[in-house]
């Protein structure tokens, strides 16, 4: 049989692969190019990422020709200098270098949302925004993420409602739904072994699972409004055990303690309106970080003592109080006079730093840290609908409405506030409540529509009108007064201290004089 000849044998071109996945190009492996994904990730159920350039993503030839719309790879002239180092910069995806973290491989969408988090998110939430903050949320707690799932899934489920409600996307939403779904999920599972490691990736997850409680639609029954409400008070409560695992042992020398503390500076004592004749009404005197008065841990008051100060609350609370510490003689005794009490302790600091500070971190940072002064027994009486119970949050809404860091919240502020009004109006007509009589009734209704004005005011005008209107009305106190008095205040503590010669500081040009 005659051989063959070993001649040149011809093959077909091989043609590269330009548009491939990204997947394929790490691999080194060609890529079929199929959409939405190609056969190689389908084959292995992998996540199948393309470049979103439409300069690389088209699969037309390349031209000969020149066009005239075409510009060299080579001319330079018109590109800008981008600058890295820039976080508002939106770096294009294929940029971005495969990383891993606990949960895996990052996705291109997990890169995106966790930039998204850093350069954006954050600062929609946080009370604070001081370079302490900002470095703990665009740099600590994005690294600690890495190491910790449910941290992870946390901050990933927050951008992704982030930017769905800046930008709405199907795929967005849904994205966060499945990470939100991760994190408890990842978090349940934390809870069970604390330990000095992970203590704090999971306090921080602590404070963003209030974030992850999907608000009512806008459209929403009062019923929704209000288990939603009682949702996030109970998630606060998990929030305050887990800090008091720690908060008498050194918890202020956690890093990421500024996200947890609860005052940001020391209050000038209340204005003189009642006097100290009446313990009832003035502040309780307990040990330094355990009361409202000093809510922070004892060793960040190196020169304070526990002292009791006359309350400072709005008439109509005041007017609740009253029937609270001062009940009538006669009637059905009142059991849940001790549950509630405590509570009106908590909001006095919060109309104080309001009042000498107007609208500033302080009172962000109060409004937040409320609810890590609810107990179990007040939050059954929530549960329970106890008017003044509702009355009482309801006024925690209408401040909490002043805070403009809380794009999670959306319209809730207005839904809860108008779910609980039509439960007290409800049980005002069916004949009040254990332990209202009838007079009591009427004070509940007048605190709780001095909430609803101050939502209505906010709705209509602004936040500084609406935190104006609160004490328009308080007898004694005067809004434009407020940070006179703190400035008073300040400078009496800095004499007092010996770091100012009063005489001095008089002829500088300053207008306090020593007497003043």
């Amino acid at each position: 049989m005659a051989r063959r000849s070993a001649g040149f044998v011809s093959k077909k071109a091989h043609r590269k692969s330009r548009g491939g996945c990204l997947t394929c190009k790490r691999k080194k492996v060609k890529c079929d190019e199929a959409q939405p994904a190609c056969g190689y990730c389908c084959l292995r159920s992998w996540d199948c990422q393309y470049i979103q350039d439409s300069a690389l993503a088209s699969k037309s030839p390349p031209s000969d020709s020149t066009s005239s719309h075409t510009t060299p790879l080579s001319d330079t002239s018109n590109v800008e200098e981008v600058d890295f180092n820039n976080t508002s910069i939106q770096i294009p995806t294929w940029l971005v270098p495969a990383a891993c973290a606990s949960t895996g491989q990052l996705t291109l969408l997990d890169h995106e949302l966790l930039h998204h988090y850093r350069t954006s998110t954050w600062k929609a939430f946080a009370a604070r925004k001081d370079a302490v903050v900002q470095k703990l949320h665009r740099d600590f707690v994005p690294q600690s993420s890495l190491s910790n799932p449910y941290l992870l899934y946390a901050l990933l489920s927050i951008a992704a409602s982030h930017s769905n409600a800046l930008s709405p996307s199907k795929q967005i939403e849904k994205q966060a739904l499945v990470y939100r779904h991760k994190t408890f999920q990842e978090y349940s599972k934390a809870l069970q072994n604390i330990t000095a490691e992970n203590y704090e990736s999971v306090l921080v997850t602590g404070t963003f699972l209030l974030a992850l409680i999907p608000p009512p639609a806008e459209n929403a029954t009062d019923e929704e409004h209000l288990d939603w409400m009682f949702s996030l008070l109970k998630m606060s409560e998990g929030l305050r055990v887990l800090a008091s695992l720690r908060w008498a042992q050194g918890i202020e020398k956690l890093t990421i303690y500024p996200l947890i503390c609860r005052e940001l500076r020391a209050l000038p004592p209340p204005p003189t309106i009642h006097g100290k004749d009446d313990a009832s009404l003035c502040t309780p005197v307990g040990p330094l970080g355990t009361t409202p008065n000093h809510p922070n841990p004892a060793p960040t008051y190196p020169h304070q003592y526990p002292l009791s100060s006359p309350l400072f609350l709005p008439q109509p609370l005041m007017a609740l109080l009253k029937t609270l510490v001062n009940p009538a003689s006669t009637g059905r005794i009142d059991l849940d006079r001790q549950t509630l009490t405590p509570v009106f302790h908590a909001l006095s600091p919060i109309f104080l730093s309001l009042y000498y500070y107007h609208l500033n971190q302080d009172f962000y940072v109060r409004i937040f840290a409320f609810t890590s002064f609810l107990m179990p027994d007040f939050l059954q009486l929530v549960k329970q609908r106890e008017p003044r119970a509702l009355t009482l949050v309801a006024w925690w809404f209408a401040l909490a409405n002043l805070v403009p860091n809380g794009w999670w919240v959306g319209q809730c502020v207005r839904g809860v506030v108008g779910a609980i009004g039509g439960v007290i109006r409800a049980q005002e007509v069916d004949g009040g409540s254990d332990g209202c009589s009838s007079r009591g009734n009427e004070i509940v209704i007048e605190a709780f529509e001095r909430a609803e004005r101050i939502v209505e005011t906010f709705q209509t005008y602004s936040g500084e009108d609406a935190a104006m209107s609160i004490y328009e009305e308080w007898v004694g106190v005067s809004w434009d007064e407020g940070p006179k008095k703190a400035e008073e205040w300040e400078f009496g503590q800095l004499l007092d201290l010996g770091a100012l010669d009063p005489v001095g500081f008089e002829m500088a040009g300053v207008g306090i004089s020593a007497q003043s």
